[in-house]
């Protein structure tokens, strides 16, 4: 039965059937093979799948992403990241990266990020540098956006396992983001001083800078309510998605005023078709990992890593390299929801922090997202920029090794992770 789910799997992915769909002909193909189920159980575990109240956080956080990229706060929030890097040289690529950190704290998502500030700076740094570089620090920076909180693949591996918080797991990325973000930066200055990329001459005067820092400010509020109001304990995850497209809607109706009644239903419509796709993958998924679980394949996957890994730090190591080539072949959600349920109880046997197991798995699979053939930053920004996928990873991959790097600090120092959750209490 694993051999036809895993061929079923592999031919439908190669002939060119998407992720979601696949894992679906991959369930019923085996459970037709094995026959001793009804297939009604496929339907079942499709809605068990999405039949939780903490995933009702990503439709929300979606809406929100998009609410505000129709406010017109990203463009004052490049003005704010200009205000603060735009001197150094190599300067709109600073402004690049430090905007994704705080796009981060909007959205969640990577796609979202790489939606919408590629759609502003690939075309300003292509005229101001060139094409690889403007998409490729475009493509790079835009991971950051499920490493600093909020993050919608956190919330899905919240949702995939049992006592991980979604606070803690928030929190989690916030040392690793900050650093992920810094060293890009300084992969952004040693090339474009190696290239003598211009340097903006004019100097910002302090009214104008403070007057840029007010603009932004309902921007910057926004992750400061989200993480404020969960960790205060006012609201829920889920609670604090809703709050924040609230929010949204609020600052572009009656703060920016730019966000029109006109606005609304296309955002909606985003919204829901993204918000419908990750659903799709994390029910077809989810019937997949049922399958699994049948079969027992947790408790042999368990006792062969025993075999072969007998401390936690070889365990890590071999889930690091695991995890970086199914990122580069499988979704995010869709790898979160399959795996899951199988490498978190075999991290616990190991003694391993299930919130430090849990941001070392959601990093990993979010490297993927820069590394093909499924990297799906990667497609956003080469359609963006209408540069060939070779031309493009060919131009990120310095930034791809310092996320790696980032994850090999993570893993074997886990403090870089849970400081600040046990600075709040939550590790």
């Amino acid at each position: 039965m694993l051999t036809v789910m895993a061929v079923a799997f592999a031919f439908s992915v190669i002939i060119g059937i998407p992720i979601a769909f696949a894992l679906g002909v991959a369930a019923l193909s085996s459970m037709l093979v094995w026959g001793q189920v009804p297939l009604y159980l496929i339907p079942q575990r499709m809605f068990t799948g999405v039949d939780s109240f903490i995933l009702m956080a990503i439709p929300f956080f979606m809406l929100a992403g998009e609410l505000m990229g129709s406010t017109g706060i990203l463009a004052r929030l490049l003005k704010f990241a200009d205000a603060l890097v735009g001197h150094i040289r190599g300067g709109l690529a600073h402004v690049n990266i430090v905007g994704s950190m705080i796009f981060a704290g909007i959205s969640g998502s990577a796609v979202a990020d790489a939606s919408a500030l590629g759609a502003i700076c690939i075309p300003a740094m292509t005229k101001e540098y060139d094409l690889e570089f403007g998409s490729a620090v475009t493509a790079g920076a835009a991971t950051i956006g499920p490493i600093i909180p909020p993050s919608i693949p956190m919330i899905i591996y919240a949702s995939s396992t049992t006592g991980v918080s979604i606070a803690g797991l928030f929190l989690c990325g916030v040392i690793p983001g900050i650093m992920m973000g810094l060293g890009m930066m300084a992969i952004a200055y040693y090339i474009a001083r190696k290239r003598q990329y211009p340097i903006r001459k004019e100097r910002i005067t302090a009214e104008e800078f403070f007057s840029r820092c007010w603009h932004v400010l309902p921007a910057l509020m926004m992750p400061v309510i989200v993480l404020g109001g969960i960790l205060g304990g006012i609201f829920t995850a889920t609670e604090a998605g809703a709050i924040s497209a609230v929010y949204a809607l609020f600052v572009g109706l009656f703060m920016t005023r730019e966000l029109k009644l006109r606005d609304i239903p296309p955002a909606l419509l985003r919204a829901g078709i993204t918000t419908s796709i990750v659903f799709l993958l994390i029910a077809t998924a989810n019937g997949v990992s049922w399958l699994l679980s049948t079969q027992q394949v947790p408790v042999l996957i368990s006792r062969y890593l025993k075999s072969i890994s007998p401390s936690p730090v070889m365990f890590l190591i071999v889930v690091n390299l695991f995890l970086l080539v199914v990122g580069c072949l499988m979704e995010t959600a869709a790898a979160i929801i399959m795996l899951v349920p199988i490498l978190a109880p075999i991290a616990a046997i190991y003694g391993i922090h299930p919130l430090h197991f849990g941001f070392v798995v959601v990093l990993n699979l979010v490297i993927g997202l820069l590394t093909p053939p499924v990297g799906a930053v990667l497609f956003v920004v080469c359609g963006m920029a209408n540069v060939s996928l070779e031309r493009l990873f060919r131009a990120v991959w310095p930034h791809l090794v310092w996320q790696i790097v980032v994850l090999a600090l993570v893993t074997y120092f886990p403090e870089l992770a849970l400081w600040v959750p046990r600075f709040f209490g939550y590790a």
